[in-house]
């Protein structure tokens, strides 16, 4: 999204400016009232991202409360929260289903064939994309099981950094020169992360855990990249959803003979809050408010995410957290806020 202070405002009234000086003329006739509005437009989904961040900040504290297993939560989170995805995905195209079959009559034999292989190559990436969701929700799932919930959803947040190590694999975009300023900021947080689970505050295999995780992640998030330029958010997160579902109750059918339930009324709505409120609610939110916040804002707001998980970890769940935390927990955020923020153009 374009920055508005970087679009200048042009009256009806405006004049030409004098050459040489375009730019400043421009931007000294910006409309104060529209760039006002402009801000005061931005309010709203700074809060709705804030208000995303915290619900999915609640989602550690609903795996534990569940009494199932790892991926038996993570089962239920994507099965409940498919059929809303599903009903709301019917809603949406619907209205579009009229202008879909002009644009196909138009395009004619030739383009109908030439979209055919392009269409099977998309369905095989959202495929690919449901299947690296489930190995992420799978091991995260885990790690909240076994380590503190301060770390695990900390070390998570380290996607951004094998996104990089995927753009020097040439798989993703070329990390610059910020991700290698900010790479051994975020590699002391976590080393000081797994020091405050070996004395005795969680699990090192559990923190292992956590940052295959974030390997998972971090591929998710390179093939939604390419996603996005042909499909909705919607269509990916019903998509992932959906096979996320099928992975983790084929899994358990395999390995454990069956699919976990809990067996008291509080683990349903420890479920339920999983999927209603931290799957739909906070992943949803996410995506309706960063069509109008720039991705370096939204970044910094959704850091918020595993401040509130420690905070509700230690509230709810009586977890101890040591000085080693409070240090892998910074040098962790300041490295993620570091990397994903980009420097803003300055006007001429």
């Amino acid at each position: 999204m374009h920055n508005p202070a970087c679009i200048p405002a042009c009256t009806p009234t405006c004049r030409p400016a004098p050459s040489g000086g375009t730019d400043n003329a421009a931007s000294e006739n910006a409309n104060p009232d529209v760039l006002q509005g402009e801000t005061r437009a931005m309010i709203w989904p700074v809060l709705g991202l804030l208000l995303a961040a915290s619900l999915m900040g609640l989602g550690p504290i609903f795996v534990r409360l569940s009494g199932v297993s790892a991926e038996a939560s993570a089962f239920w989170r994507a099965m409940l929260a498919a059929p809303v995805f599903m009903i709301a995905s019917q809603i949406l195209v619907l209205p579009q289903v009229g202008r879909g079959k002009d644009r196909t009559r138009q395009t004619g034999n030739v383009a109908q064939s030439e979209a055919a292989p392009q269409t099977t190559r998309k369905t095989g990436l959202l495929i690919v994309a449901g299947l690296l969701f489930a190995a992420d929700l799978m091991f995260a799932h885990l790690a909240i099981g076994m380590t503190t919930v301060a770390n695990a959803i900390l070390l998570n947040n380290l996607a951004p950094l094998f996104v990089g190590c995927f753009g020097l694999l040439g798989l993703a975009r070329r990390p610059s020169r910020r991700f290698w300023q900010g790479l051994p900021i975020a590699m002391l947080g976590a080393v000081c992360l797994f020091f405050a689970s070996s004395q005795g505050n969680g699990s090192v295999y559990g923190d292992a855990l956590a940052i295959v995780a974030a390997g998972f992640y971090g591929a998710y998030f390179v093939v939604i990249a390419r996603l996005r330029q042909d499909h909705s958010a919607l269509q990916i997160m019903l998509w992932s959803t959906v096979v996320t579902a099928i992975v983790l109750a084929s899994y358990m059918l395999v390995f454990d003979g069956s699919i976990g339930m809990p067996v008291m009324a509080g683990g349903w709505l420890a479920l339920c809050g999983l999927a209603f409120l931290t799957h739909i609610g906070g992943q949803g939110m996410v995506s309706v408010c960063f069509k109008r916040v720039d991705e370096a804002t939204g970044s910094i707001i959704l850091l918020w995410q595993p401040f509130m998980s420690a905070l509700l970890g230690a509230l709810v769940l009586g977890e101890v957290l040591n000085p080693w935390h409070g240090l892998g927990a910074a040098c962790v955020m300041v490295a993620v806020a570091y990397i994903t923020v980009r420097r803003r153009r300055k006007l001429a």
